[in-house]
């Protein structure tokens, strides 16, 4: 049976004075369909299971990595007799620099990697040493914490990209820095009341010249494209779980359900009731 996603809040998990916090967990049963408002920073250290991000399925074992985002909407579990152990860093966006934003989120990519044991051994230092220095408070314990956490990222960056070749950027080297932090924006945030002014503040430009420029390097305009977004998620979603259209609707970042049943039925050829029921 189908389940009705939690939504999990900054609030309960990291501390108000803090942008992060790292987790120890042991997964023996299934963690239910839900979402974040922060992000998600995960290692395997030994057992196996599956994890759902966004509808679609990935097998998770000893050295699984991966990176989720407040878009995404997942489920996890391990085999029966094979219970796991793992990491857990989450953070909002105060821990990612803006550079570190752009060369991580400069396209759309679900970050989910599987290392060898020696690679292992070494993302498990990182992960340790954050969570030692989180409970000791040691003098310059964020400088140490920061150092591991972009290490851990650029090296699920690189390894993610190793076995897919280069990046496929969304623009030229020479456009990004006008577009880049607006699509990365627009892909963590699509679900909430996005506009083009919000957009094109992240790309340092003028609302107008935004818009000209957003459909010069992308092709379609900054509304179609944002819908696109939103339909994707919903489309997830629906295949993904039971909770009701309405809420499907509002979760995705429509404000209305007459416009969200025109949009899906006009990209994807049926309405969002059909598409579930087939």
């Amino acid at each position: 049976m189908k389940k009705q996603p939690v939504r999990l809040t900054t609030e309960q998990f990291i501390h108000p004075a803090s942008s992060y916090q790292i987790y120890f967990q042991h997964i023996n049963e299934i963690h239910a369909l839900h979402w974040h408002e922060f992000y998600e920073l995960c290692f395997v250290l030994r057992g196996r299971g599956m994890n759902t991000v966004n509808g679609t399925a990935h097998e998770l074992r000893k050295g699984s990595l991966f990176l989720l985002t407040p878009a995404d909407f997942h489920e996890i579990y391990s085999y029966p007799d094979e219970p796991m152990e793992l990491y857990n860093l989450v953070f909002d966006e105060k821990l990612l620099d803006q550079g570190m934003r752009e060369f991580m989120f400069g396209q759309v990519a679900e970050y989910m990697v599987d290392l060898n044991e020696a690679h292992h051994d070494a993302i498990e230092s990182e992960f340790s040493m954050i969570r030692d220095e989180v409970q000791l408070m040691k003098p310059g314990h964020s400088i140490l914490i920061k150092g591991a956490f972009e290490r851990i990222l650029l090296y699920l960056f690189r390894t993610f990209h190793d076995g897919k070749g280069q990046p496929e950027l969304p623009v030229t080297p020479s456009q990004s820095s006008t577009l880049q932090r607006a699509l990365v924006y627009m892909h963590h945030h699509f679900r909430e009341e996005l506009r083009l002014e919000d957009a094109a503040k992240q790309a340092g430009l003028a609302p107008n010249y935004f818009s000209l420029v957003f459909h010069k390097m992308t092709g379609i305009s900054f509304q179609i494209y944002l819908q696109g977004l939103r339909l994707q998620f919903a489309k997830s979603l629906l295949q993904a779980s039971d909770i009701p259209i309405t809420e499907i609707c509002f979760a995705s970042g429509f404000n209305t359900l007459t416009h969200f049943e025109r949009a899906f039925k006009q990209k994807y050829g049926s309405s969002p009731r059909t598409f579930r029921s087939n």
